[in-house]
């Protein structure tokens, strides 16, 4: 079942994309040879007047193959196809009219299916999960609970957007629904110092509250010229204000730039199941695990970073120099303590048994639930805003991969794919139709990424040579594509060996 809504939803995705470069390409008089849906051996076709429709084996993708696309159609098609029909003759601008509209129905196709999830299920909620003592949403009143609902007037659809706003460091007016009222709350960001994250392997000693060094190095002017001299696998001192060290192996260190904040945390999920699993009954919360009290969803959140590490690590979270949290590896036997209608009852098993019980899709509970606007219309509107929010999203978090800021490791492919449509599958349609608008998104923005073999290639090849007023040579331009269609081959490569490893728990 998995893999039929595997198939159909890439068959959709495809279908849209390669649908925009059919169209323009049959507007500006190109020949269209083939509309294939997959690679490989064909599994079915239709032969049209001059296009041939046809299903192929693997369906990872497609193409709409196009008379004098390359070298090789140029060639065989030169003497019975009209050269005016040929892509290869085609002026540069149609050529990056062609190759940008695969990506632009992508994109339109992503915002049409939020439009209607919008127009069927509403939005989800951004709802407040905890708010941190003494920050700026500490002393404006914000409450754990409450739900934001517009921002200087503008209605709030993704965290994101809140978050966006806040790195301006402008202040802000928040409208809150609290207990059914609104409430209107303005609120100044507040510019917190550089934060840090180590993970600590064979830990000695215990932490403090204020970090003072780091193996003798003062931490007063921030981690980032200390972080250069540690290395992973060497001993690291830290030293706090009371008097407290801890001395162990430096296993992973993270940092982040100093940043506006409010200091909120929004909910994503519960500590609470939301179906039966194990021994484990619907309704019941998690209130402790092992030595750790589970309060809400961030403290659930934070033990689940650190399950599959051993005892002998520590988390250490700082903002500045200030402990913020600590989280320890959990031992192989846990003991869970729930609450159970009113009673608090103690369940007890091995690590692995809770870890596979977290992999199930729809678990837990969700932090929040979804609000539906006043009118269907308005709804449409709101899911075009929902998808914008996303796009914007999705193009930050590929600008940081040129950046440095993000990690291929951090990405998707095919395997993870079907990992993602079969636990969408268990959570409903719904999730299901949110999964195809991600991935339909997805695939508009990461082919316009300037990289031969993609869409984005093809427009940027086009744009020098209306630049520089003359063709490039057609072979030096198949040479460009058949490198970059080898590199990207190599990347989906080492994205699908990461995949195995997830799926496989490495």
């Amino acid at each position: 079942m998995i893999a039929l809504y595997f198939i159909a939803i890439f068959t959709g995705v495809v279908v849209a994309h390669e649908l925009g470069h059919y169209i323009f390409a049959r507007f500006f008089g190109v020949r269209i040879l083939e509309f294939a849906i997959g690679f490989g051996p064909k599994l079915f076709s239709i032969k049209g007047k001059e296009t041939t429709f046809s299903i192929r084996l693997i369906p990872l993708g497609g193409y709409v193959k196009m008379a004098g696309e390359n070298l090789e159609t140029l060639d065989e098609h030169a003497e019975d196809i009209p050269k005016e029909q040929l892509f290869n003759t085609k002026p540069s601008w149609q050529r990056f009219l062609i190759a940008f509209s695969g990506p632009l129905f992508s994109i339109l196709a992503g915002f049409l299916i939020f439009a209607i999830a919008g127009a069927i299920w509403g939005f989800p909620e951004v709802i407040i999960e905890r708010v941190q003592p003494n920050s700026p949403a500490y002393y404006a009143g914000l409450q754990s609970g409450d739900r934001i609902v517009s921002i200087n007037g503008g209605t709030v659809i993704e965290s994101s957007t809140l978050s966006r706003k806040v790195k301006t460091g402008r202040a802000l007016t928040l409208d809150i629904e609290r207990n059914g009222e609104l409430i209107e709350v303005d609120i100044q960001p507040r510019l917190l110092p550089e934060g840090a994250v180590f993970v600590l392997g064979d830990v000695e000693g215990s932490p403090g509250k204020k970090l003072v060094s780091i193996d003798g190095v003062l931490v007063d002017n921030g981690y980032s010229a200390i972080a250069q001299s540690l290395r992973q696998g060497e001993i690291v001192e830290l030293v706090f204000e009371d008097g407290k060290k801890v001395r162990a192996t430096m296993e992973y260190l993270s940092l982040t730039e100093p940043y506006f904040a409010l200091g909120i945390y929004y909910a994503s999920f519960e500590p609470e199941f939301n179906i039966d699993a194990r021994n484990f009954k619907a309704g019941d919360r998690i209130v402790r695990i092992n030595d750790f009290p589970v309060r809400d969803g961030l403290d659930f959140s934070y033990l689940i970073q650190s399950i599959s590490a051993d005892q002998s690590t520590m988390y250490l979270y700082f903002t500045g120099n200030m402990l913020e949290q600590v989280v320890t590896g959990l031992p192989e036997d846990l003991e869970i303590e729930v609450l159970r209608n009113g009673q608090l009852v103690t369940i007890r098993m091995s690590k692995s048994e809770f870890i596979s019980i977290l992999e199930e899709p729809n678990v837990f509970k969700r932090g929040f639930d979804y609000w539906y606007p006043g009118n269907v219309f308005e709804a449409f509107s709101l899911g075009v805003k929902w998808a914008t929010e996303l796009l914007r999203t999705m193009v930050v978090v590929i600008s940081n991969l040129f950046t440095g800021q993000a990690s291929l490791r951090e990405f998707t492919g095919p395997v993870g794919i079907v990992k993602l449509v079969g636990d969408a599958a268990k959570a409903g349609i719904k999730m299901v139709i949110l999964l195809v608008g991600l991935i339909t998104l997805n695939l508009g923005v990461i082919n316009l990424l300037p990289l031969p073999a993609l869409d984005g290639g093809r427009m940027i090849l086009a744009l020098v040579e209306m630049v520089i007023r003359r063709r490039i040579d057609p072979k030096v331009e198949a040479y460009i594509q058949t490198i970059g269609f080898f590199i990207l081959i190599g990347i989906i490569l080492y994205i699908t060996a990461i995949d195995v490893g997830r799926f496989l728990g490495r």
